[in-house]
Order: C-alpha cells, then structure tokens, then sequence
C-alpha cells in the first residue's frame, strides 16, 4: 500500500511539475513578445522623429511652381515621406497612435500644398511635424498618449 501511495504521489508531483514548466514558458513566451513588439515601436518611434525633421524640411522649402519639373520632384519626394510614414504606422500596437499617424499621413498625401502653405502661421507641417515628435516622445517613454494632440485636428477618428 505504501508503494501505491508513493507511486501515485509521484506521478502527481511530475503532472503538477510539468505543469508549472508548461505555465512557465508560456509566460515566458508571452513576454518575449511583448518585449519584441515594444522593440518594434520604440524603433519605429525613432525612425518617425527623424522623418519628422526631413518632413520639415521638405514641407518648409515651399511648393514649386506648378509648371515646373521641380514641382513634380517636390511631389514624388513628399509621396516618398508619406510612404515611410505608413510603413512605421503598421510598427505601433497603441490604435491611437496608429490613428493620429494614418490622420497625417493622409493629410500631406492628399493635400501636400495646404499644409506647405506659408501663410498659415504656424504653417500646417509645423504642427503635424511637432505632434510626430510629441507623441513619439510619449511612445519612448511609454506614457499615454498625449490627448491634447486631437485639437489640432478636426476629425480624430
């Protein structure tokens, strides 16, 4: 009797052990990943502070004349930005984020003249450029998103 009692208690510190390993690396797993996807966003958060500045830049040396070559090669250069930017927005989990990006990202693609308007004060990629890096900031340092950023868009959805 002695025997099946030890037996049986065996068998059930080996399920209750396999158990625990099972659990364990599951977590373990989980949190790999997790650490994965806020490697992800903290690079893409990185590389959207730099576009920030080259967005900038662009936008601040003023749309070409229409007629002309360089307006083209302005266009083709300010669809080049935008394409980077949709490509970091795929890179953040926080859907908020992803929003205010897709938000910009649309509003340069779609209307790249507006917001290199010089006669808006503070020109239009002025306050979509210091949003970027506002937020980006946040995602660094993994704050909330700052909520103050949606006035300066009339549709947050």
């Amino acid at each position: 009797m002695a025997a099946l009692f030890g037996l049986g208690g065996t068998f059930v510190g080996a399920a209750a052990s396999t158990g625990a390993l099972v659990w364990q690396q599951r977590k373990a797993a989980r949190e790999a990943e997790r650490v994965h996807l806020l490697g992800l966003a903290e690079a893409a958060a990185n590389e959207m502070i730099r576009l920030s500045y080259e967005i900038q830049a662009h936008f601040a040396e003023g749309v070409p004349d229409r007629n002309s070559s360089a307006f083209h090669t302005w266009i083709s250069q300010g669809e080049e930005l935008c394409r980077a930017v949709e490509e970091q927005t795929l890179r953040f989990h926080d859907q908020q984020v992803r929003d205010l990006l897709a938000h910009c990202h649309a509003e340069m693609y779609v209307r790249p003249e507006f917001v290199a308007d010089p006669d808006a004060w503070p020109p239009r990629y002025q306050i979509i450029c210091d949003d970027f890096r506002n937020v980006m900031g946040a995602v660094l340092r993994r704050q909330p998103f700052p909520r103050d950023v949606w006035e300066h868009y009339p549709t947050p959805s």
